[in-house]
This record gives structure tokens, sequence and C-alpha cells, in this order.
């Protein structure tokens, strides 16, 4: 089995899932265009995103010749293929006898309009719109037509891509060690990638609030700080606060559990079904701050979401068990001698939350 992840880096998933991948026996090889993330560490970085229209293209030919005949399977991220971002190339995919995943992160498929409408809490609910609905449209139109699997990586993408499975977010374990808080709250963090849809602004208020009753602890936004400086900070946080609009925990989330804090996020009521024994810390914007000093005044609750939540990453988050799920997917699909099977959302194989 052959497999290419490619060609844009959304929260480290193409290498991370790569290299989970390889770590099971599969050859698999991840490749990004997008430099805007230097701390993930694909395979293959191609830097053609930032040229000018010309020399971009040309990269972008190159890699598909370079890339066209070596793999069985191509896992699309961002809606985005070979040579993006109108996808001209996906008929000859299956022309030459592969098999297609398209991976949706956020933006890329997320119909505002649908949000606005039918959620008073969303991921589009503040944020200045900077998607693009005609290329969306375009990206799950061809996609109904070539791909043989759609995921997303969050369970209200699933109102826009209505074919896709939910599939959740990767993480290397090896990558954050377990440092469970320690008594009294000394920090307090929240990173937004960003500020309108984790709903920042929100944050902030409840961080002034906290402030009066504990004057005594730090309380940081952080934004557009390396990697590696985010994740040595939050190695000395005592709570993450993740997001308080998109309904669901997104890779911060996820990596502050990995390393042993406790997490508030607002979680959508309808996707509780899907949480197993998660131990997120639920809120909305307007009961944050109580959430929050319920937390700093109890360091022994604190100590105890900590390792429920490194517990649950290792289940649900590991980079290798959802390896394992993307190997079950594939050999769905007919690569590796598995039974050929109808396109995603038609087989009950298929991974969910």
């Amino acid at each position: 089995m052959k497999v290419l992840h490619a060609p844009a880096e959304i929260a480290g998933q193409a290498s991370v899932l790569a290299r989970g991948l390889r770590e099971l026996g599969v050859e698999a090889h991840s490749l990004a265009y997008n430099p805007g993330f230097p701390h993930y560490q694909p395979d293959g970085m191609k830097s053609y995103d930032d040229l000018s229209p010309l020399p971009r293209y040309a990269g972008y030919l190159k890699s598909l010749a370079k890339h066209l005949r070596g793999y069985d399977l191509y896992h699309f991220h961002f809606g985005r293929t070979l040579v993006p971002p109108h996808n001209p190339d996906l008929p000859l995919y299956h022309a030459l006898g592969k098999r297609v995943v398209f991976h949706y992160h956020g933006c890329d498929v997320r119909n505002r309009f649908h949000m606005w409408a039918h959620h008073p809490r969303a991921a589009c609910t503040e944020c200045s719109p900077f998607c693009i609905p005609s290329r969306q449209r375009r990206i799950l139109a061809s996609a109904e037509q070539w791909a043989d699997a759609e995921l997303v990586s969050t369970p209200d993408l699933l109102e826009s891509a209505t074919r896709a499975s939910h599939f959740p977010v990767a993480a290397d374990l090896s990558q954050y060690p377990f440092t469970p808080p320690r008594g009294a709250a000394r920090l307090v963090l929240h990173a937004p990638t960003n500020r309108l849809i984790k709903g920042t602004r929100h944050v902030e208020r409840a961080y002034e609030i906290a402030r009066g009753r504990y004057p005594g602890t730090e309380f940081l936004v952080l934004e557009k700080k390396p990697w590696a400086e985010l994740r040595d900070l939050m190695q000395l946080a005592d709570v993450v606060v993740d997001q308080v609009f998109m309904g669901w925990y997104g890779m911060v989330a996820v990596e502050a559990m990995a390393m042993g804090k406790p997490v508030l996020c607002f979680i959508r009521p309808d996707f509780e079904p899907r949480l197993r024994d998660c131990p997120i810390v639920r809120c909305t914007l307007e009961d944050l701050p109580d959430r929050l000093l319920e937390l700093l005044g109890d360091p022994e609750r604190c100590r105890a979401l900590g390792e429920a939540g490194r517990a649950y990453v290792e289940r649900e988050h590991a980079h290798t068990v959802l390896a394992q799920r993307l190997v079950e997917l594939y050999r769905g699909l007919g690569v590796d001698g598995g039974p050929a099977v109808p396109a995603a959302g038609q087989t009950e194989s298929q991974p969910h939350a």
C-alpha cells in the first residue's frame, strides 16, 4: 500500500497521519505547498503557493508529473489536489486505477450561509468571511464525481459536506510530554489561529473577570507564535481555553489534553453523542467566566481532568490509532486487496468519532 498525503498542512494532519501510517508498515509520504506553518514538517515541502502564478503552476505540474504514478491512493487535504485550486488532475487518478480521498478541515467547505441560518453559535458567527463559496461548491461537486471517500476533521462540517464521515484530528503523542497541573493555578492560555472563529474577545472578557479573583495568575492569549514556543508555554499552563463558537474542540485542545491540561470549550449539545468519556469542561461564551473560576479554585479537579484528558487523547487521537482506521478505510476502498466499496457516505466501515 503506497499513499500520498498532500498538498496542504492543516494542523499538521498530512505529516502526522503519514508518519502514523509508516509506523504501521504503510509506504506513506506527505507533501505540502503551503509554507505558512513552518513548525509542521511534511516529508516534502514545496513552497509553490507563495510564488507568482507562472512559476506556481509550473511547480504544481512538476509535482504532478513526479507523483502521478507512484501511489495507490491519494489523500488530499483542504479540497486541494496536486494542481490546486481548480483540481483539473482529478480524472487522471481514476484513469490510472488509483483511489482518492478528500479530507476537509474547515473553510474549504464550511457553508457560512447554512451555519448562519441554522446555528446561533458556529465557527462563522463572528468570522469576517474569507471563504469562497463558489470554490467550495466546485470542491464538493468534483469530490462527488471523483473522490472515493470524503472525511471531515470536525463534525460541524458534515452539514456542508453531506457525503463525508467524521475523522478526528491526529496527534503524535511523543511530542507532548505529560505535565498535569500541580497546585494553585499560575498560567491560563488561549491560543487562537483565528480570533473570530475561536471567539477570542469573549475569552478575554472572561480573563478580565478572573484576574480580579486570581491576581497571582497570568492569563495569556498567544497568537502567531512558533509551535515550539507555544508547546513549551502550554507545558507550563494550568488551564487552556479552546473556543466558544465552533461547537467542537480543535487541535489546540487535543495538544493540551495530551499534556494533561484541563480544557474549556463549547460543545454543541447535538454533538454530545459523538463523545465518549471526553473530559473537556463544557462552557458557553456566557458562562465561561464561571466555569473558568470553578477550575481555578479546584486544583485537584484540574489534575484529575488532566489525567483523564491524556487517556482520552491516547484512545481517540493518537496518530497510530487513527492511522489504523485509515488503513481499514483504504482497504475498504479496494487498496491492498480489500473489497471495493461505493463512495463516502455509502459504507458502514468508514470511521466516525
